[in-house]
């Protein structure tokens, strides 16, 4: 029984080495590279460019991004601005821009008046019709960081409030680790593969995340209701955790499927923004998974057994306690006895 118990608990220790290898990887990366950040959380550089009504503007990106490559920038986003003067039948159109925005920030002016010739060439306009580089700031404040991150904490402390009371105490910490394991593996991956970060990503790390505790709530409600009617005693804590993993996951399977399928589907969208969005739900979804599978309640089944090893040491050093159990025992050997007879 011991040794089942050991190799139980191995997959456990290998997946927080995976996770805590891949974390300080991020880190390195982080360290030498930086984040990528969209112009939404981080700061970057503008751009216009005055266009007709009948140029292509997906023809105007895609040149924009070649002589920007060129020059070593990075277009974040471009997207076409239209100002008009609202008439009584029709809207009268005076100006139509296509807004680039650059991830790069401290450009020098002799690039920025080497870029926007460059620019005008390609496209064969009139350099007067792009506009200076300026740099931007980002759209979102310090505030909206500290409410971002109030608000992680404030789920953490619920999720774990709510598994302790409605499970026990190692319910709670095994939400709580598989809460924040969700969060920080989900940006170190981000980190590591170099996707962008953007208020989009956060989105869809946090819904996960919670689409996870449902997950968690599911697994431990089925082994709850096997430990209360006593189903499968004879079985160890982690095989009672795996088999109620096994005879819950299917409709999340389904599920997770059908968003991994959806997700690849619009990886083949003409919209870089659309592309960023999937690619963050299937880094997103594979996090999920394997937190929810592996760290979630394979924790909750290592604490389960370590109070039960305590619990028998405890036992085991009061004898007044053992004299109560061997009675009972003693008593049950004696029934059984008489029923036999």
């Amino acid at each position: 029984m011991n040794s089942k118990t050991k190799t139980k608990k191995y997959p456990l220790l290998i997946a927080l080495i995976i996770s805590c290898v891949i974390v300080v990887a991020s880190i390195v990366i982080l360290a030498i590279f930086g984040i990528k950040m969209d112009t939404s959380l981080g700061s970057g550089s503008q751009f216009e460019i005055n266009i007709s009504n009948e140029v292509s503007t997906k023809d105007y990106v895609s040149k924009v991004k070649d002589v920007a490559g060129d020059f070593d920038l990075v277009v974040d986003t471009a997207f076409v601005e239209d100002n008009y003067i609202a008439g009584e039948e029709n809207a009268t159109f005076t100006e139509r821009c296509l807004v680039v925005k650059l991830s790069n920030t401290n450009i020098s002016d002799e690039t920025k008046q080497k870029f926007t010739e460059a620019l005008a060439t390609k496209l064969n306009i009139d350099a007067s019709k792009i506009s200076s580089i300026r740099e931007i700031t980002s759209s979102v404040k310090s505030n909206d960081i500290l409410f971002l991150g109030l608000a992680v904490g404030i789920v953490a402390i619920c999720l774990f409030v709510f598994a302790w009371i409605r499970y026990n105490i190692f319910a709670g910490l095994s939400f709580l680790l598989a809460y924040l394991h969700n969060i920080i593996l989900y940006l170190s991956l981000l980190i590591l593969t170099r996707v962008q970060l953007s208020l989009v990503a956060l989105s869809v790390g946090l819904i996960l995340t919670l689409v996870m505790g449902a997950v968690l709530v599911s697994i431990y409600e089925r082994y709850r209701e096997k430990t209360k009617l006593h189903l499968e005693e004879k079985q160890t804590v982690s095989e009672r955790m795996i088999k109620s993993e096994k005879e819950t996951i299917l409709p999340f399977a389904i599920i997770f499927g059908a968003t991994l399928v959806f997700a690849i589907i619009l990886l083949f969208s003409p919209v870089l923004n659309v592309k960023l969005a999937c690619v963050n739900i299937m880094i997103a979804l594979v996090v999920t998974i394997y937190t929810s599978l592996l760290i979630g309640p394979a924790s909750y089944a290592a604490l389960l057994e370590i109070r039960d090893i305590s619990l028998k040491s405890v036992l085991s050093r009061n004898h007044e306690v053992n004299k109560e159990i061997q009675k009972k025992i003693q008593k049950s050997k004696q029934k059984k006895v008489k029923e036999t007879k």
